[in-house]
């Protein structure tokens, strides 16, 4: 039960701070989801409007370094296999996404989610929740975030990181028309990428 009141806490720390320097952090998501450990919710953009996104990432993305140069973004079927290349690395954010399938628990009803793991990494749309987004617009939404200078002022690169059955996500995301960006923005298989 301790664990469930430490997130609780944890919770109201955050946005109780994002309300205080909402300037200087990422914009929290309004609704509440069930968090794995080292997961943040936090809120992209699109076109039609903004979501609610789940991120595990190795530094608080309310409360980033100044010093980030360089971001990898992990793109995994199963995201908690990521969890030993979290550590903090000297001016890397690692981001790893965690798209959502419908497996009956209740989710913030802006928080895009697929009827199964193999619809978005298909790229097919978000059948609940905030539907009608492919992986390839959480993605693009992805790298608008990550181009506010506010939050990233000396970025310099953005690395996307496919493993097994995502790599081919990853390769397609590659061939899509980029959001102009004052960084270099790479695409790689897991064995290409150095993190």
């Amino acid at each position: 039960m301790e664990h469930p009141r430490r997130y609780a806490l944890l919770l109201c720390s955050v946005v109780l701070a994002s309300m205080v320097f909402s300037d200087a952090a990422a914009r929290r998501s309004d609704s509440s989801a069930p968090l794995d450990a080292g997961a943040q919710l936090v809120r992209l953009d699109d076109a039609a409007g903004s979501f609610a996104l789940v991120l595990a990432a190795n530094a608080d993305l309310y409360n980033l370094p100044r010093d980030i140069r360089r971001v990898v973004v992990l793109v995994e079927d199963d995201s908690n296999s990521s969890e030993p290349r979290l550590d903090r690395q000297a001016d890397t954010l690692i981001l790893v996404p965690q798209f959502s399938v419908a497996d009956g628990r209740e989710l913030p009803a802006d928080l895009p989610v697929w009827h199964s793991k193999q619809a978005w990494v298909e790229g097919e749309v978000s059948s609940e929740g905030r539907v009608g987004l492919s992986a390839f617009t959480v993605l693009d939404a992805l790298v608008s975030y990550l181009g506010r200078a506010s939050h990233f002022p000396q970025l310099q690169e953005v690395v996307f990181v496919g493993r097994g059955t995502t790599a081919d996500l990853v390769e397609r995301h590659r061939s899509r028309p980029q959001v102009a960006t004052s960084f270099r923005i790479r695409h790689a298989g897991a064995r290409q990428a150095r993190l």
